[in-house]
C-alpha cells in the first residue's frame, strides 16, 4: 500500500511488537507517502489492501451531511443574534419531543440561578452594581 518493499524488512518494522516501539518513526513514513497523494487514491490503496478506513469530515461537511436532513436532526432556535439551526440530540424517544429552548442572551438568567443557588435578591443586586455578575 505504501509501494515501499524495504519497509518489510526494515528492522524498526518487521514485526508487530516493533512497529509499536517505533510507531511514530512509522508514522512518519505514512504522513510522508500519503502527504503526496490526493484523498481519492489513498481510499483506493487502502481499499486494495482491505485495511478499514474513514474520512474525517471538515465541520462544513458534518453540517452538510445529507443524512442529518433526511432524519430530521436539524431544527431552528431563537438566539439573541436571530434564530440558528441547532442539532438534535442523538437520541430519539418515541413520543417524546426533546427541548429547543431559546438561547438565552449573556445574563438573561444569572438572577433566576443564582436565586435557585439561595442568594437573596438584595445580595445579587449589590454584586451586580459592584460588576460581580
Amino acid at each position: 500500500m505504501l509501494r515501499q518493499s524495504d519497509l518489510a524488512t526494515d528492522p524498526r518494522f518487521d514485526a508487530n511488537p516493533k512497529r509499536v516501539q517505533n510507531l511514530l518513526a512509522l508514522h512518519g513514513v505514512i504522513d510522508t507517502v500519503f502527504a503526496a497523494l490526493p484523498v481519492d487514491e489513498i481510499t483506493a490503496r487502502l481499499d486494495g489492501a482491505r485495511i478499514a478506513h474513514a474520512r474525517l469530515n471538515t465541520v462544513e461537511q458534518f453540517a452538510a451531511h445529507p443524512q442529518l436532513t433526511a432524519r430530521g436532526r436539524w431544527t431552528e432556535v431563537g438566539s439573541p443574534s436571530g434564530p440558528l439551526l441547532a442539532l438534535r440530540p442523538p437520541w430519539t424517544i418515541e413520543g417524546v419531543e426533546p427541548r429547543m429552548d431559546p438561547i438565552p442572551a449573556v445574563g438573561q438568567q444569572t438572577e433566576a440561578i443564582l436565586g435557585e443557588l439561595g442568594y437573596d435578591a438584595p445580595t445579587v443586586a449589590s454584586w451586580r452594581s459592584a460588576g460581580v455578575v
